[in-house]
Formats: C-alpha cells, sequence, structure tokens
C-alpha cells in the first residue's frame, strides 16, 4: 500500500500527500475512464480501483495503518486472537456496568463522567499504539505482542465510546 501511493514504510504518513496521490491515481484507474473499453479492461479497472481505495482507507485510519505495519512486520494476522490483560477486561466490564446503571437512573452527569474516563483511556491506548508502531522496525517480538495487544484494546474502548454516544448501543 506505501508504496502504490509512493510513500515510505512508516507509521507517520502525511495525509494531504496521500490524498493528493489518492485522486491522482484514481483519475487515472477509475472504471469510468475505461467507458468503452472491452469488458476485461473494465473489469480491471474494477479491480484496481477497488484495491486502491482499500489501500488508501488502510493508510489514513491509524488503527487499520498500525494493523496493516504489524502485518508486515511478519506478525500473523489472525481474527481470532483477541488477546488483551485481564486488567483491561475487567475495567470494561466494570465500566459497561456502570453505563447501564447511569443509563437506567437517567444519570447524564454520570454518562458525561464515563464518557470522558473511557476517551481518557481511549486516548492513552492510541498513544500506545503510535508509539507501538513507530518502533516496529526495531524487530523486538515483545513490540509485536503489545501492539497486537493495544489494537485489540482501542476496539473495547471504540466499542464503550460508541455505547456512550447519543443513541448508543446500550446491549
Amino acid at each position: 500500500y506505501f508504496e502504490l501511493f509512493g510513500l515510505p514504510v512508516d507509521f507517520d504518513v502525511d495525509e494531504k500527500t496521500l490524498h493528493r496521490k489518492y485522486l491522482s491515481l484514481t483519475r487515472s484507474v477509475h472504471p469510468d475512464v475505461a467507458g468503452q473499453a472491452s469488458q476485461e479492461k473494465r473489469h480491471d479497472a474494477l479491480a484496481i480501483s477497488s484495491e486502491m481505495n482499500r489501500a488508501y482507507e488502510t493508510l489514513r485510519d491509524p488503527v487499520l495503518r498500525a494493523e496493516y505495519l504489524l502485518s508486515l512486520s511478519g506478525e500473523p494476522i489472525t481474527p481470532d486472537d483477541r488477546a488483551v490483560s485481564a486488567d483491561l477486561l475487567a475495567q470494561v466490564m466494570m465500566i459497561r456496568e456502570e453505563i447501564e446503571d447511569a443509563r437506567q437512573a437517567e444519570d447524564q452527569v454520570g454518562l458525561t463522567d464515563l464518557k470522558q474516563q473511557v476517551a481518557t483511556k481511549q486516548s492513552a491506548c492510541m498513544e500506545s499504539i503510535v508509539s507501538l508502531s513507530r518502533s516496529l522496525a526495531e524487530k523486538n517480538p515483545d513490540t509485536r505482542r503489545v501492539l497486537r495487544q493495544q489494537l485489540n484494546a482501542i476496539k473495547y474502548w471504540n466499542n464503550l465510546m460508541d455505547r456512550l454516544l447519543p443513541g448508543g448501543d446500550s446491549a
């Protein structure tokens, strides 16, 4: 994906440069450009365009970019690997219960406090992901393992934040 956009393989991506290169490339391979071409050429243009969109979405999202860098580092991608610390699971369970209690009591102040707590945890987790992603080049297996756990953890924090947003799932 980095090569596609002519970018160095690095966590830190200049989003303006990425966007500019994406727009430039999509103009040249967009399926509409192949309008009167053969069915095969239109199919190829669609496949290339689809892959380019996937690459762009991956590189512009910090969590997806970290996941991608982790896969490039040799870490196998296993969708079933949801390893997180027992402490994180306990915190998440406790906060879920507090969210439900605050919702039932219609305690808006409590929900606001919980939202701040989760935002703080979410931010700390993201800072860890950024730091670990930047150090992947050192090829330390511990870094890859901890990054995998942090990438799993951010999903929990994002899920809790979604529950706290207006209209968030209460289940």
